[in-house]
């Protein structure tokens, strides 16, 4: 005998299935016109508009110029559950990420969903995840006000309802120094370029010091133009990662402090810029999980899990999850050991493991969504536990 809402949701992965060439039509445009964040006018314009012909409300730059926000209500009373669409590339190396899937499913399952059962569904039209983090400013600029329940999916190896993600905070440290001829007058320089290489040697050995699953990265972007003058500008960009956001905001204070040292042992002018958003770690939600994972074995698919040591990454949807319930889902498109931001990835982002991929987990999202909607007992279990969450987070900074 089949459950209460069997049948509904029969009818949302049928609704998901008839609408899924339109998506996946543009998921590979998209693919095949990569644009770096802050710069997707064709994809921003083109999910729109096919948001548009679907019936929904759309909001073109909201938040950001190449934002969007999309609506559409079809009951009175319902929860608002947002779904997060991506689709900046990177630069070199196009969709290397696979956020043309992203966005495409946040679409779909959004269509997929209102065409099925009455409801109240956004999907938010996220610019420039890469880097700047995007979705922070569109927090700020209140882009997530009214959403009840948020959504994302991204691809990977294995399906998953989410997982750990840490933190991230970056810094640009400029140095300005006094040029002079190399060979003739060395005397009369102040080199900017000592600076910078005093602070990446500096931020190296910090390396050795730092706790278990914590990451610094730095390059040096900016060192010079000739041979013959003392470099008087150079640049060095830093990222810090961990998933303790006391400790990552100690890591930053010690790493202002190599740049700081180094400026004053090389005799330079220091500037410090934070050139992106600081990323949160993602606030799970198990009750969530659960029933996003219950969706994903109504479709047939079995839900895998993370492995401990395994590698983990920073996204600004973890700043979202801090503010509403969410996930970050997960869907299988390419074999172990392909790594994101390579051109491996590139090409899976436009497979046809992609594409289904894509399609599984706009499904998946889709029926929790339903859920949502539907369950009053759902949504205040995952409501308490995210302000369990919370509150726990408040005790552990406090040493309560």
């Amino acid at each position: 005998m089949s459950q209460p809402g069997h049948s509904v949701k029969m009818r949302i992965v049928q609704a998901v299935e008839e609408r899924a060439p339109v998506w996946r039509e543009l998921a590979l445009r998209i693919h095949a016109n990569p644009e770096v964040g802050c710069h997707e006018v064709c994809a921003s314009a083109w999910l729109a508009e096919a948001l548009e012909a679907a019936g929904f409300e759309v909001t073109r730059g909201a938040g950001m110029p190449t934002a969007f926000l999309a609506k559409k209500e079809t009951a009175d009373e319902a929860p608002v559950i947002g779904f997060c669409a991506e689709y900046d590339a990177l630069p070199g190396l196009g969709h290397a990420c696979g956020h043309n899937l992203i966005g495409a499913a946040a679409c779909l399952a959004a269509d997929g969903l209102a065409r099925s059962v009455p409801c109240r569904v956004r999907v938010v039209g996220c610019p420039a995840e890469e880097g700047f983090g995007g979705k922070v400013e569109l927090l700020k600029r209140g882009v997530f006000d009214g959403i009840e329940f948020a959504m994302m999916c991204h691809g990977g190896p294995r399906n998953l309802p989410s997982r750990e993600m840490m933190g991230r905070i970056g810094f640009t440290f400029s140095f300005r120094g006094q040029g002079s001829l190399a060979v003739s007058a060395p005397d009369r320089g102040l080199n900017a370029l000592d600076a910078a290489v005093l602070t990446y040697q500096a931020v190296g050995l910090l390396r050795q010091q730092v706790r278990d699953r914590c990451r610094i990265q730095a390059i040096i972007p900016k060192g010079g133009e000739t041979l013959g003058r003392i470099p008087e500008f150079a640049q060095v960009q830093v990222a810090v990662r961990c998933r303790d956001m006391d400790y990552l905001a100690e890591l930053g204070r010690r790493v202002v402090d190599c740049a700081k040292g180094a400026a004053r042992a090389a005799g330079v002018r220091l500037s410090v810029r934070r050139p992106f958003h600081p990323m949160l770690p993602m606030r799970r939600n198990l009750p969530l999980e659960e029933a996003y994972a219950n969706n994903l074995r109504f479709i047939g698919i079995e839900p895998q899990e993370w492995p401990a040591d395994a590698p983990i990454g920073s996204t600004d949807f973890g700043n979202v999850s801090q503010v509403v319930p969410g996930i970050h889902a997960y869907f299988a498109m390419v074999p172990e050991g392909i790594d994101h931001h390579t051109p491996e990835y590139t090409e899976a982002s436009r497979s046809e493991a992609g594409l289904q991929g894509m399609v599984s987990a706009a499904t998946a999202m889709a029926l929790t969504g339903y859920d949502l909607t539907v369950d009053g007992d759902l949504r205040a279990r995952v409501k308490e536990w995210f302000l369990r969450e919370g509150e726990r987070d408040r005790e552990r900074k406090e040493g309560t």
